[in-house]
């Protein structure tokens, strides 16, 4: 390094602008340069930013939209970003924060070695309980509306009963995967997310979903051996919807969706499958055809719908689990008024999103800070 040179610097801090003059190295050899003044700071070589606030405009457009996100920086910590530079550090640390949960991933399924030994799972349940669902974002024009498929898993202890009871109890600690990318994208995320949360050492695994065949081959492929629950209130829904197309509001509906809702959670999936057989020879067309399809659909699904065994067992039999990470970790930040998404530009916000829902937030800057 060549001796330094005094150079003229401005950033803004958590107390204002700053003003400042620093020494820079610079190296004969490659003209690479180095400022420790601007290392301390937090300061890259083009930023205009501190680390400090860097860490808050990231939080702000984690949560918010990029013009809120800058509305709320001056008004919480009176910080003048404007919603072009929140886009930027949006774009700038997501991708950062992607390649830092990517790298971890690699070391939970990573080949084992004695050299080496893959990451060790950070649970050992004895009962892991998995559900997965696909949610999607709405895109810009010309773009096909973006799915984000969700995961989320805990231990079958950390489901704790509300008080008073409720159909839905409470779980206190579980963790998120998630993928804006593609199917196969979240394929192999998914593959080290199970892996993270004990799934080798787990005395039993439950996978629960709403029947997307995509995500029970994933899951055979994978674990075959573990139980498989098909939402209970996804079948439901189905079944009372096909009541209203073959019955419409006549009396008897009302009473045929209660019974079939009966025998389903009771695991008397037989009175449903004979009363659609009965009925299927009655009618013709559109309407027979929507009993054959529900009929198939049943018998496929059977193992998966043995309702009062799993309840029995203590086993959750919906995917509401799911359904808020979807609703939660994605579509409170995507899809608010308006919003409309490049596909490009959905894996930032979530890298970002996914730090803070499994709560590595402050251990991602600190590795940003030691790199």
């Amino acid at each position: 390094m060549s001796r330094g040179r005094i150079k003229k610097r401005q950033a803004k801090s958590l107390h204002g602008e700053l003003h400042f003059e620093r020494n820079v190295y610079e190296c004969s050899h490659c003209r690479g340069s180095l400022a420790p003044l601007d290392k301390e700071l937090g300061l890259g070589p083009h930023e205009k930013m501190t680390r400090c606030v860097v860490k808050k405009v990231a939080y702000e457009v984690a949560q918010a939209s990029h013009p809120q996100a800058s509305k709320n920086l001056a008004h919480q910590a009176e910080l003048d970003v404007s919603s072009a530079e929140c886009a930027r550090v949006a774009e700038q640390y997501g991708k950062i924060f992607d390649k830092l949960q990517r790298e971890r991933e690699k070391d939970w399924v990573a080949p084992w070695t004695l050299e080496k030994p893959s990451a060790p799972p950070e649970r050992y349940p004895e009962g892991l309980i998995i559900e997965a669902d696909a949610t999607t974002v709405l895109t810009v024009s010309g773009e096909e509306n973006k799915m984000v498929y969700c995961a989320t898993a805990f231990d079958a202890d950390d489901r704790v009963k509300k008080e008073p009871p409720s159909e839905r109890p409470m779980i206190v600690e579980r963790q998120y995967c998630a993928s804006g990318v593609d199917f196969e994208d979240f394929r192999e995320r998914f593959k080290a997310f199970v892996q993270r949360m004990g799934v080798s050492y787990a005395g039993m695994v439950v996978f629960i979903g709403d029947g997307a065949p995509c995500l029970w081959n994933l899951f055979n492929e994978l674990l075959p051996n573990a139980v498989l629950i098909q939402d209970f209130w996804h079948v439901l829904e189905r079944l009372k919807d096909l009541v209203k197309e073959i019955w419409g509001k006549a009396g008897v509906a009302k009473g045929l969706a209660r019974k079939w809702g009966d025998a389903l959670r009771a695991s008397q999936l037989d009175v449903i499958l004979n009363d659609l057989e009965v009925e299927k020879k009655r009618r013709r067309g559109k309407k027979r055809k929507l009993i054959e399809t529900e009929i198939k659909y049943l018998i496929t699904g059977r193992e998966r719908m043995d309702y009062a065994r799993f309840e029995r067992e203590g086993l959750p039999i919906g995917s509401g689990a799911v359904e808020g990470t979807c609703k939660h970790l994605v579509k409170q930040r995507y899809n608010l008024t308006g919003a409309r998404w490049k596909r490009e530009k959905i894996p930032n916000v979530l890298a970002l999103r996914l730090s803070l829902f499994n709560e590595e937030w402050e251990e991602d800057w600190r590795n940003l800070r030691a790199a």
